[in-house]
């Protein structure tokens, strides 16, 4: 109703055209940053420039209502009862934040076993002397 009177016969044919074929497809119009790719929109329904000024400005309600309709068929489930994705095939799961470990408090490896400080010098074992040698003069 609102591009009608605003577009050229040719233009407004065109653009019509083009969104009841996205109506039967059901199928979304280009996007780009979740909005209409109005250039993409214009070269695919060739419309002149100050058309597409005037498809931009006056159409975008009709896109809008064309999005939130085909969006408001899908239900969350179908979007749940994809095919399932084999485990192999499958990223591991990672924390979204990691904290970096106190020094010696985890391998670099990454494994969670604990890991015992390692000396850092070598052990000295004191060995009793017998007291109860006599001692040798050397002479």
């Amino acid at each position: 109703m609102r591009l009608q009177p605003a577009l050229n016969s040719a233009d407004y044919e065109n653009l019509r055209s083009y969104m009841l074929g996205l109506v039967m497809r059901q199928a979304l119009p280009p996007l780009h940053g979740g909005r209409p790719n109005w250039k993409e929109i214009g070269a695919t329904c060739r419309l002149s420039a100050e058309g597409q000024k005037i498809a931009r400005r006056e159409g975008r309600h009709a896109f809008e209502a064309i999005m939130r309709w085909l969006n408001s068929g899908k239900k969350p489930k179908e979007k749940a009862a994809a095919q399932p994705v084999p485990a192999a095939a499958k990223a591991p799961v990672r924390p979204a934040a990691t904290v970096t470990p106190l020094r010696g408090s985890m391998p670099a490896n990454g494994n969670n076993r604990s890991v015992e400080p390692r000396p850092t010098a070598p052990i000295f074992v004191r060995v009793p002397v017998n007291t109860q040698q006599k001692r040798v003069a050397r002479g």
